[in-house]
């Protein structure tokens, strides 16, 4: 199948300044998946269980060599319109960044202007759909949902306390939200040129800041809530934020931040300190450490794309 580009020319997109009533307003809920055998029932049979059924699923699969894709089409509720989209494009082997390749494609896709998007490895409160779709009947642009740890064993439930802490914020826009628990209009999506398919990790912090950046009609809405499995073990968790360190530092994100977890990581010190005040977990040391180690990976390779792209115009 060709592979699914993004373009704004060929979606056609109704007037979404009027307010619509929740009982008439239709959305589509979009995910990406890849080899999710493991795990793809106890998501799907969420979207069964949903209090408010999503008018249409569009799912894009990047090429799973599983039973990934005949589990969602035995599984999932038959009220339920599916499009499940086979693009092996949307893979690491073709593109830098295959899940904000993926979600462009399920979006541009779509049947409806109302978009809701999750990550396939989560499960959905039973609310989750009828609490976005409500806001954006109020008239919302972007509503920001929220993710709470799956229960497991004793090293993910003390990952899952470091990973999702309790939303604090003075402003709406000083949260962002993760895109396992998002909804917008495709209307504003097309405004910013839809996810940014230049990374692996750190895609949905760059759209969120590109979304805020276009409208203010944003609001939070906290009960609409997706739970996340936490990394098994060690390994699996120094690669994951390893890897959201490499996305963050590819686009230059949170540097103020980041320095100063890379002097916590370098004087440690102040990090026991803030452990000793109760304002870090031990744990989080090593999580700091993986993040900074990323961030400098991504950095890295941000300067090396700068340099190709400089070396490029001066040949041209």
């Amino acid at each position: 199948m060709k592979g699914c580009q993004l373009d704004v020319r060929s979606v056609a997109v109704p007037d979404s300044t009027e307010k619509e009533p929740t009982d008439e307003l239709r959305v589509a809920l979009i995910c990406t998946v890849f080899n999710e055998e493991r795990s793809i029932a106890r998501f799907i049979d969420s979207v069964n269980c949903q209090t408010v059924l999503p008018d249409e699923m569009v799912v894009v699969d990047g090429g799973s060599a599983d039973r990934t894709c005949q589990v969602i089409r035995d599984r999932l509720d038959r009220r339920v319109r599916l499009n499940l989209i086979i693009d092996s494009t949307c893979n690491r082997r073709f593109v830098p960044g295959p899940i904000a390749r993926g979600r462009n494609c399920a979006i541009r896709s779509a049947s409806f202007e109302h978009i809701l998007v999750t990550d396939a490895g989560c499960v959905l409160d039973r609310d989750w759909v009828r609490n976005l779709k409500g806001r954006l009947a109020e008239g919302a642009d972007v509503v920001s949902g929220y993710y709470q740890p799956q229960p497991g064993t004793r090293f993910q439930n003390l990952v899952g306390s470091i990973f999702c802490p309790a939303i604090k914020y003075k402003e709406v826009k000083d949260f962002l939200p993760s895109s396992r628990s998002i909804a917008f209009t495709r209307r504003i999506w097309l405004e910013v040129g839809g996810y940014p398919e230049d990374t692996y990790t750190g895609e949905d912090t760059k759209f969120d800041l590109l979304l805020f950046a276009k409208t203010e009609r944003v609001v939070i809405e906290s009960s609409a809530i997706v739970f996340w499995e936490m990394p098994e073990n060690f390994s699996a968790l120094f690669r994951k934020v390893y890897q959201y360190g490499v996305g963050d530092g590819g686009q230059a994100h949170a540097v103020g931040r980041y320095l100063f977890r890379a002097l916590c990581v370098f004087f440690p010190p102040l990090y026991l300190l803030l452990v000793l005040t109760g304002r870090r977990k031990a744990f989080g040391y090593v999580v700091y450490l993986a993040q900074v180690l990323g961030y400098v990976r991504g950095l890295a390779a941000r300067r090396f794309r700068w340099r190709s792209r400089s070396g490029m115009r001066e040949n041209s």
